[in-house]
């Protein structure tokens, strides 16, 4: 018998133990990006195709939906808009909106999107983005998020 061999048909002891490793860091690669895709996916309501927007769609090359003409938008709470961007959406756009890996940074979206437009897209948002509105967010914390959001 070989020395480093179990016996003559085994994969040596070292070689053995260092694919076995290889094999674990792969899988806890995996699993950490299904945990992350899971964490940012979750939806606020089981069934979003009943969802009903309010306002026309805009063009394809717009993102968000246009307010009813003689809408007011109500001004959000910066303040109260970073806390919650803080729980449920900073592990995708990154702290402060920086950017995150998986959500786009969110700096100056002000100029991408004007208020209305902003908390048209926080409720009825495009995937992989989830839907958090009308649960776990109230139609004012979506006004605070978006408030937080354009002044970044």
């Amino acid at each position: 018998m070989s020395e480093g061999y179990e016996n003559d048909t085994a994969i040596p002891f070292v070689r053995r133990s260092r694919l076995l490793k290889r094999y674990a860091s792969v899988f806890a690669g995996l699993a950490l990006v299904a945990a992350l895709a899971t964490g940012c996916s979750k939806s606020g309501s089981a069934d979003s195709s009943t969802a009903t927007a309010k306002g026309p769609i805009t063009d394809s090359g717009d993102s968000g939906l246009k307010p009813m003409a003689g809408e007011k938008v109500a001004a959000g709470d910066s303040k109260h808009g970073m806390a919650i961007f803080g729980q449920n959406c900073s592990s995708c756009h990154g702290a402060g909106g920086a950017g995150g890996g998986i959500g786009p940074s969110l700096k100056g979206e002000k100029g991408r999107k004007d208020t209305s437009a902003a908390i048209a897209w926080i409720k009825n948002p495009q995937p992989p983005m989830p839907k958090l509105y009308p649960a776990p967010l109230s139609e004012s914390d979506v006004a605070d998020v978006a408030a937080y959001v354009e002044g970044l």
